[in-house]
């Protein structure tokens, strides 16, 4: 067998775009602003548009959410990816996407509460990206469906491809099914979540989320 040095060497350059690497505790010692700091400016590299990822409405100055986001976003995208990891087990292994997840403050302007990108720099085919904020957690597994079958689709919009990927994640994890010639205007909110009413709570650490 022989090692492709190359692609071995991309694949360490690339590793801070990568769901896994920070889905890992800080190091001890580490400066906890310069580690939130990073991981803001690597979901603004992997996001469709960079200025859709923003503390802009959650705190002004962002000290204090800075300080969480360093402190806690590893424990996030480690329930995250717990609630994608049982999703995709909707699909034979073959069939499965190549799919990763992030917890982003997303900015209002955005219009959305997640969405998926392409990442070509990376091993994963598709980055999805949701505000946990925006969402009460026990619904944190419909946003995250929501944004997967954007993924299984391979479309932006809510037409039939949407349809039936939604309608298959809902029906193998119990989630409310959408009912037959939905409109795509009533799928784009679907399954139906209970929103937060202040989501920069969740970013500034004064929410209970954990489960």
């Amino acid at each position: 067998m022989t090692c492709d040095r190359t692609s071995a060497s991309a694949s360490d350059q690339n590793a801070h775009l990568r769901a896994d690497h920070w889905q890992q505790a800080p190091d001890l010692g580490a400066d906890i602003a310069v580690r939130a700091t990073q991981y803001l400016g690597m979901l603004r590299d992997l996001a469709v548009q960079p200025s859709w990822v923003s503390l802009d409405h959650i705190a002004d100055p962002p000290g204090e959410a800075l300080t969480w986001i360093g402190h806690h976003i590893h424990q996030v995208n480690r329930q995250l990816n717990r609630i994608l990891s049982d999703l995709l087990t909707c699909f034979e292994l073959a069939q499965q996407p190549r799919v990763q997840i992030f917890a982003a403050p997303i900015a209002p302007q955005a219009g959305v509460d997640g969405f998926c990108s392409t990442t070509p720099k990376i091993a994963f085919s598709t980055t999805l990206m949701v505000d946990p904020g925006r969402i009460v957690p026990a619904d944190w597994p419909r946003l995250v469906a929501h944004e997967l079958a954007h993924s299984v689709a391979g479309a932006n919009g809510h037409e039939a491809e949407f349809s039936r990927a939604i309608a298959h994640l809902c029906l193998a994890q119990d989630l409310p099914v959408p009912p037959p010639h939905l409109s795509a205007e009533a799928l784009s909110h679907w399954p139906p979540c209970r929103r937060n009413p202040r989501p920069e709570q969740f970013w500034l650490g004064q929410m209970a989320w954990q489960r």
